[in-house]
């Protein structure tokens, strides 16, 4: 029996593809979702369409809902019997699906951390804490990985000073948003990966990898946090900072799975397609 398919490059496929994603961002995860799966599916659909490029010659770029595609689509079919449009329907999604919808509240990963950044602290990164301490031990860490800039005359830049004050009050209130009235580093950096994650859903990318910094130096032993900074850098094409991240990441989790399928992304990105098949993808089968 005979099939007809639309082609990947065509202005047909992009604008399901568009609308499909545009779904996803649209709702809330539901207990157990894995979020991060789901972006990882999303970053190879953007990829495979070409959705990230300037748009070909016909694209249609704003967001439709797929009812309405396929609505508009029928249609047209039943105005013109003879002709097929659309090739087989996309598998249904679980809408309550989201990269950013973890709650740090919850604060569960593939890499539960047992020590903070900041060792010297007698208290471990769960230790609930109050928001002046939490403050405290925020500015250690993020100056423990020379996140600061000095002055000629040896003094903190006040802008950096601003912009680190900034970002905690910004993460302290997602954590509140969230439920969570208790301080700790670990709730911390879930608030701001959290953030990161509302970055990369803006595209906003150095604003997100900044966030990601930030996580990483509250809570360095997270696998998650490398993963999802590796996934702002390939945005932006800086592909030797996200398999650097990958890789450490595997480093810490050897069976996080989402960090192989991100390195075999990666790889195909740079068009190095052997590496992200034998190196990724089908590691991350395996994980």
């Amino acid at each position: 029996m005979a099939h007809n398919y639309i082609a990947t490059d065509s202005p047909l496929s992009r604008r399901i593809v568009r609308a499909f994603l545009h779904f996803l961002n649209s709702v809330e995860p539901g207990p157990g979702v894995d979020a991060e799966g789901i972006e990882v599916a999303r970053e190879c659909l953007a990829e495979a369409f070409k959705l990230n490029q300037s748009p070909v010659a016909g694209d249609d770029v704003k967001s439709d809902s797929l009812i309405d595609i396929f609505k508009s689509l029928e249609a047209k079919k039943q105005c013109e019997p003879s002709k097929s449009d659309v090739g087989p329907q996309p598998d249904s999604v679980d809408a309550s699906s989201s990269f950013s919808g973890e709650n740090p509240a919850r604060g569960k990963n593939h890499s539960e951390a047992s020590k903070s950044t900041d060792e010297d602290s007698t208290q471990g990164p769960h230790a609930f804490v109050s928001k002046d301490e939490l403050c405290g031990q925020f500015f250690a860490a993020l100056e423990k990985n020379c996140y600061f800039w000095s002055n000629t005359d040896g003094s903190d830049d006040p802008v950096q000073l601003e912009k680190a004050s900034c970002l905690f009050n910004e993460a302290c209130m997602e954590l509140e948003r969230s439920g969570c009235h208790q301080f700790s580093l670990k709730n911390l950096a879930e608030s701001l990966k959290t953030l990161g994650n509302k970055a990369m859903q803006s595209k906003k990318y150095s604003d997100a990898i900044e966030l990601y910094n930030c996580a990483i130096a509250v809570h360095e032993k997270s696998a998650v946090y490398y993963c999802n900074r590796a996934a702002a850098y390939t945005q932006i094409n800086k592909y030797t900072e996200a398999i650097q991240d990958c890789l450490r990441s595997i480093e810490i989790d050897p069976n996080y799975s989402k960090a192989y399928s991100r390195l075999g992304l990666v790889y195909y990105a740079q068009g190095n397609y052997r590496d992200a098949i034998h190196k990724g993808f089908r590691k991350g089968g395996r994980a």
